[in-house]
């Protein structure tokens, strides 16, 4: 028996040892055995913490009945992560951040609810591509999203490692990782019937848009406040922690420290709703400090506007064309140091 090699198969690992021996073999590596098995019986003993942390399972035990069991590391977990995850890309609080978060410092619950989308979806998924739970309470996921709505196909890829604080799942890093954006092959189909049925509406949406743009290449601080969706401002000053981070701060300063140019052409109203409007254009953004160009760029957007105060505002502008792809990495690739999360 003492010579007799002994072949263990817990769950989805298998592990070799013999009884004598002060190490086990499994995985493609070698554990030293801190402590000795034991043989009663002619039966072989391993130390059940011992075995739980090479075969990543927690352990359970009930005092009452004195008796103990393995658990696998995120057994029945399955609908509480995916629910986080999913809240995480439609519904984003600051509820679902770990308290060591790096972005805890700066971040506040919002107290302002914006309105919903009037944009119809077509299609939302999301998949855990991968997950690797590296203890009891802390796990790594790759985690793939599918959002494709009347103006925009979207396919973008979310590395994640989460933490149990208080029983709870929570986000403790996050890193975007790969975007693929593409136009619907009916956008031009809508945009057409858009021109045809409601031509005066879609031409005060670019308009408007176009106040917004004069307004602020001009430095008009008032009139780029008035042509701003409030629902943003709102949002944007109830979240911030302190004065340096409202709109006015940060509009006031881009224009006393530089001089931010858009310059927006091929505009075409692609949604028309009644509180919700999305053009596509190309846009042309330039940055001048001390009357010397720093950056300059030309891409294809997607503009999102509001319908509030008696006319459209601009909300904000997506880059449909900066799509990356970055499919060949694998998770061991994905390093996370400790709260480190500067982008590759």
């Amino acid at each position: 028996m003492e010579d007799r090699e002994i072949t263990a198969t817990i769950g989805a690992s298998t592990f070799t040892f013999l009884p004598n021996d002060d190490y086990i073999s499994g995985s493609g590596d070698y554990y030293e055995l801190q402590r000795p098995g034991i043989q009663i019986n002619g039966k072989f003993y391993l130390p059940i913490r011992y075995a739980a942390w090479l075969t990543k399972h927690s352990v359970n035990y009930d005092k009452k009945s004195n008796t103990a069991w393995m658990l696998q590391y995120g057994y029945g977990q399955e609908k509480e992560i995916l629910d986080l995850i999913t809240t995480y890309d439609r519904a984003f609080t600051v509820k679902l951040l770990a308290s060591d978060h790096i972005q805890r410092s700066y971040l506040t619950d919002s107290k302002i609810t914006l309105p919903e989308s009037e944009i119809p979806d077509r299609i939302y998924n999301v998949d855990i591509t991968s997950i690797t739970y590296e203890s009891a309470n802390q796990a790594l996921l790759y985690v793939t999203y599918i959002h494709n709505n009347q103006v925009i196909n979207d396919q973008h890829e979310v590395v994640f490692r989460i933490i149990k604080e208080n029983n709870q799942w929570k986000i403790l890093q996050d890193r975007y990782l790969s975007r693929n954006t593409t136009l619907p092959e009916d956008i031009d189909k809508a945009v057409s019937i858009i021109k045809e049925n409601f031509n005066d509406e879609q031409q005060s949406v670019l308009s408007d848009l176009k106040t917004y743009y004069r307004a602020y290449n001009q430095e008009d601080f008032d009139l780029t406040y008035k042509y701003t969706s409030p629902f943003d401002i709102e949002r944007m000053n109830a979240d911030t922690v302190d004065e340096w981070r409202t709109w006015e701060h940060i509009t006031r300063a881009s224009f006393e420290y530089g001089d931010t140019t858009y310059r927006i052409s091929n505009e075409r109203v692609v949604f028309l709703g009644e509180k919700q409007a999305v053009v596509h254009a190309t846009l042309e953004w330039s940055y001048f400090s001390e009357k010397i160009e720093q950056n300059r760029s030309i891409y294809e957007a997607l503009i999102y506007l509001d319908y509030a105060n008696g006319h459209w505002n601009y909300s904000y502008d997506n880059d449909i064309s900066a799509n990356d792809e970055d499919t060949n990495r694998t998770l061991t690739e994905i390093h996370f140091p400790e709260l480190d999360l500067e982008s590759d």
